[in-house]
């Protein structure tokens, strides 16, 4: 199936482009030719063409000034990469690298024999503190650890035995595994509103955060299908794997994924239009909740009109480079 057949998913909000959407293209290959050196050449030329600091704009148009958009663009590089590169590191391996990340993200400092993938993490954070406080700090981590647990690790297992989860199992893996949860938490940085942790907790709340990040699980899937189809430890997509269990059509599984999509997006519009009475804070987390779904719509727009080559062009995207010597 080629990209183009797919099709496009649709959403009831509008979406923004920042303003700084083309402003960080010589930063970003820095940052790669610096800290992304245990990487080949070849995958690092092809990071440098994925437009991933691009994406952060039409993600988070809000931001209002480069250094506030900054961290955003760096992590977004940062989590697509670190994704890439461990996808198929051994569960056990890989935990004793989550638990050293999320110590950075809480302030320690990288060590000397580090990866530049930590010392990323680590400027990330440092950029984030001007706009945020300790509470965010330690959800932005938690955030990652469930990432990385409930998401990553547990993909691995399926990915090396090239087994195909069922599609309850799938939904509740990749709600994690498409890094939503800590990718989604700089909206409030770019909004200049940090959630107090009584609403952030609220069950409306978090019912819509699980939302948004199944969304974009799904939106992530339609758009990389072409790419996945070519690879045989990318089994992890909705379309493939209701058409293994179900044992129907590339189109019937794409139709009944896209069911699964609109109804998560008319619960989400039904919950943002119905929230619970937040006092003093209404506006601000009305205001949060729009930018939510902004974030759903602007990636969307940027998988179709964004200069990106990480789906639309085969053979640019990079295989996993764990375990293999870089010279």
């Amino acid at each position: 199936m080629k990209q183009q057949d797919v099709p496009v998913l649709q959403y009831p909000w509008p979406y923004e482009i920042g303003p700084f959407s083309q402003s960080f293209y010589e930063e970003q290959n820095n940052w790669i030719d610096t800290d992304y050196q245990f990487m080949s050449e070849a995958t690092r030329t092809k990071y440098k063409k994925h437009g991933l600091v691009e994406a952060a704009s039409y993600m988070f148009p809000a931001a209002s000034t480069k250094d506030q958009i900054r961290p955003i663009a760096r992590f977004m590089v940062w989590l697509t990469l670190l994704d890439d590169y461990y996808e198929l590191c051994p569960v056990d391996r890989f935990a004793d690298i989550r638990d050293h990340i999320m110590d950075i993200m809480m302030g320690e400092q990288p060590k000397a024999d580090d990866i530049g993938l930590v010392k990323q993490v680590a400027l990330s954070r440092q950029e984030f503190i001007p706009y945020v406080n300790d509470d965010w700090l330690a959800r932005w981590t938690k955030n990652f650890y469930n990432y990385t647990t409930y998401g990553l690790m547990e993909e691995t297992p399926y990915k090396l035995k090239k087994e195909f989860p069922s599609l309850s199992n799938l939904l509740l893996i990749r709600e994690y595994s498409i890094s939503m949860y800590p990718y989604g938490d700089p909206v409030e940085p770019s909004i200049n509103y940090i959630v107090p942790g009584y609403i952030s907790e609220h069950p409306i709340i978090k019912r819509l955060k699980m939302l948004m990040c199944r969304i974009i699980a799904i939106q992530n899937d339609f758009a990389s299908i072409e790419k996945e189809m070519g690879i045989d430890t990318e089994i992890l997509n909705i379309i493939l794997v209701i058409r293994n269990q179900h044992k129907v059509s590339l189109e019937e599984a794409i139709a009944e994924a896209m069911h699964i999509h609109d109804s998560y997006v008319q619960e989400f519009v039904e919950l943002q239009n119905n929230l619970p009475d937040f006092g003093l804070q209404q506006k601000n987390v009305v205001r949060f909740i729009h930018n939510m779904a902004l974030m759903i719509s602007g990636l969307g727009t940027w998988y179709h009109k964004g200069n990106s080559t990480r789906y639309k062009i085969p053979g640019e995207f990079p295989k996993p480079e764990y375990g293999i010597t870089v010279h």
